[in-house]
């Protein structure tokens, strides 16, 4: 925001400051320099001021703020309404707000009635009638200051309204009198259907959710952001109504962002601007345009449908000391709140404080505490650790186990991925029947409803890698479904992974399509590192490719469901090519961990590979040939695994399966041939066992 010095000293005496001291004076109470310009005899300084100190948006604002900084007094006479005291101007110096070469009258009931039927959007409505203004340019003082922040000279009318908000900070508007029907102010809600051409020229359409200013026929201004037209101030006019009111921000800002809007009026209306000055805001204004153009002021009319009460707050000194090591006393705050408007008062164990209406941003008593660090300045206070008291600590063991998960699965080499858990509703149905928790008030159809899988969120992901050449990848994320319950909603602890593309990121590897059994491998590496053995059944899930997916069951829990999506599910989500997916149950898992295990000492002897070839028909489970062989507890017998697996061309129902053993024992070495009994034998009593066929 653009301020003048020349202007910013008509309310404090800044004759012994230069440019460059007022700089580092504006930068140290908050409001960073983004540049210093001269404009003729001026200097302006352009601020950067924080959205939430609208009183700061004003000369007058700014100078209350250079007051506390630098110890002086404002020159109150600068903006008051009343007659001018030893402050004021001389004649030849040009008009001045609040430094009236007449008395105004003070507020009453005027000859234009003013009605406010929606409280709600504006709780005052101040209008104050000029009769007989000679429309014509603005002195050269009030343009020249104008064109110094930005603002175009158009008329001494406009000029002055544009003049006293950039002034104390209140924005106002002006009507020709004579072009209002009935000459009546109704502030009301919009009506719909109902349209107004606003002062750019546009026509707008107004809607219930808008506050407008209406005459006794039809819209004249859209409250707070912009004008209307037909009731535009011209070179004809004769008879003038001042409006300063003061609008709810919040209908001000949904008004202003339906409609594109944004005027000098808006940006300060949304940010709550000071509902208590209205009076003196129309009355400054008025004596300006009497001073440019003759005309005669009536008294101003203010409706006031709420009292907007002042909020009074304590400053303890125990918190002071707290916040400043100790370093500032209570007398200084005392004596800075004082210039700054507030209205202190010192209490035994404190400072009771009336917050002045134009400091929307002082809520409680942290703000007071920062308001004093702000002055005094952060640099000029101890550093120092602040005291910190933990209490006992407690470890949960679910999140220190999902954490352990992550770490094996980074292990694995998958990358960990993080999704948002509110999808749509019908990404939920696809993966599971259950009962969806509804978002209440959702923003977008994308965040309907809180997740019942873990596997809509990971397919985003990975139809977005994709999308940009991506084409290999293994992901997954460790989080948390929503089940409802009844009237209750549950969360479940999940992991989700994902893999599709090739595999084989080494140079001196061929890559090859990602397969189930690398999908299970991982899967079987999580459980085996938390000691859960696992036992993989046929899986029945729809949104899996039948015969291509298989559940995990471990003490009667079921576990984990992996396998193949369907092409149906990967083309909802954009996803061209094969992807394969799992989703374990952290706390099924968890469960069905082994109380106790133990460790087992590294054998000092080797051991003896040997294979074990079967044919069977495919209706034979691999588990269920794995856990024939580990039933006969054989002796010696530490491992065994698939080696390799088979289907001779043109008989598509039998399968070859090889089989690795491992014999080794952990008091000597043992000899080829006490090895190729056993597992003579061991290959007699498969075959007597199982429907298979000796190699």
């Amino acid at each position: 925001m653009k301020l003048s010095r020349h202007w910013i000293s008509d309310y404090i005496d800044l004759g012994d400051l230069s440019n460059e001291e007022l700089s580092r004076r504006f930068t140290e109470i908050g409001h960073a320099v983004e540049s210093v310009e001269p404009h003729g005899d001026d200097t302006i300084f352009d601020l950067e001021i924080t959205t939430n100190r609208v009183d700061a948006m004003s000369h007058l604002g700014m100078a209350r703020e250079l007051a506390a900084a630098l110890g002086r007094e404002l020159r109150r006479s600068a903006f008051s309404p009343r007659e001018r005291g030893e402050g004021g101007r001389k004649p030849d110096e040009g008009p001045s707000p609040g430094a009236p070469r007449h008395p105004l009258p003070q507020a009453g009931e005027g000859s234009v009635p003013i009605r406010i039927e929606a409280a709600d959007m504006c709780s005052r409505y101040t209008g104050l009638v000029i009769r007989g203004v000679n429309v014509k340019p603005s002195p050269e003082k009030v343009r020249r200051r104008l064109e110094a922040v930005g603002l175009r000279p158009i008329n001494n009318v406009v000029d002055a309204t544009n003049y006293v908000m950039m002034a104390i900070g209140h924005p106002l508007h002006a009507f020709d009198l004579d072009k209002l029907a009935g000459q009546t102010i109704i502030v009301r809600r919009g009506k719909p259907g109902e349209t107004m051409r606003s002062l750019d020229g546009e026509m707008r359409k107004i809607d219930p959710d808008t506050v407008v200013i209406a005459d006794a026929k039809r819209p004249v201004a859209l409250g707070g952001i912009i004008g209307g037209a037909e009731s535009e101030i011209g070179d004809s006019t004769r008879n003038v109504l001042l409006e300063c009111a003061w609008f709810n921000p919040s209908v001000i800002r949904r008004t202003a962002r339906r409609l594109g809007i944004r005027t000098d009026a808006s940006y300060r209306f949304e940010r709550r601007v000071d509902p208590n000055d209205t009076v003196t805001a129309a009355q400054l204004a008025a004596d300006l345009i009497v001073q440019s153009g003759a005309g005669a002021p009536e008294p101003p009319i203010d409706a006031v449908a709420a009292q907007d009460k002042p909020k009074t707050l304590v400053l303890r000194d125990a918190k002071l000391r707290e916040a400043s090591a100790g370093v500032i006393a209570a007398g200084y705050a005392l004596e800075l709140f004082r210039r700054l408007g507030f209205e202190p008062t010192r209490m035994p164990e404190g400072i009771l404080i009336v917050v002045p209406a134009y400091r929307g941003d002082i809520h409680e008593e942290m703000d007071l505490s920062e308001e004093v660090l702000r002055f005094y300045g952060l640099n000029n206070v101890p550093a120092e650790l602040p005291r910190l008291t933990t209490g006992d600590t407690h470890t949960s063991p679910l999140v220190d186990s999902e954490d352990a998960i992550r770490g094996i699965l980074m292990g694995c080499g998958l990358t960990e991925a993080i999704t948002y858990s509110f999808i749509r509703k019908e990404h939920n149905a696809l993966f599971s029947d259950k009962p969806q928790v509804a978002i209440a008030n959702s923003l977008s159809e994308n965040i309907t409803a809180m997740r019942l899988s873990m596997l809509p969120g990971l397919l985003e992901v990975v139809a977005f890698n994709r999308s940009y050449g991506t084409r290999d990848g293994a992901l997954f994320e460790v989080g948390r479904v929503y089940e409802r319950d009844g009237e209750r909603v549950r969360e479940r602890h999940r992991i989700g992974i994902v893999m599709y593309g090739s595999v084989g990121g080494h140079w001196g590897d061929a890559k090859r399509p990602v397969d189930f059994f690398d999908l299970k491998g991982v899967v079987e590496q999580v459980a085996k590192k938390l000691h859960v053995d696992l036992e993989f059944i046929p899986g029945d899930e729809p949104f899996m490719k039948k015969g291509r997916q298989a559940r995990s069951v471990a003490v009667s829990h079921p576990i984990a469901t992996l396998g193949h999506l369907t092409p149906d599910v990967l083309q909802t989500f954009g996803v061209k090519g094969d992807v394969l997916a799992a989703e374990v149950d952290v706390e099924a898992l968890l469960a069905s961990a082994s109380a106790e295990w133990k460790m087992a000492p590294v054998a000092r002897f080797p051991g003896i590979p040997m294979v074990l070839g079967l044919l069977h028909g495919r209706d034979l489970q691999y588990e269920r040939i794995v856990n024939a062989i580990r039933s006969l507890e054989v002796p010696f017998l530490h491992d065994v695994g698939v080696r390799d697996r088979f289907v001779p061309e043109g008989e598509d129902d039998v399968i070859k399966t090889t089989l690795g053993m491992w014999y080794q024992a952990f008091d000597r070495s043992l000899t080829q041939e006490e090895v190729g009994k056993i597992h003579q034998q061991l290959a007699t009593r498969v075959a007597d066992l199982l429907p298979v066929k000796l190699l």
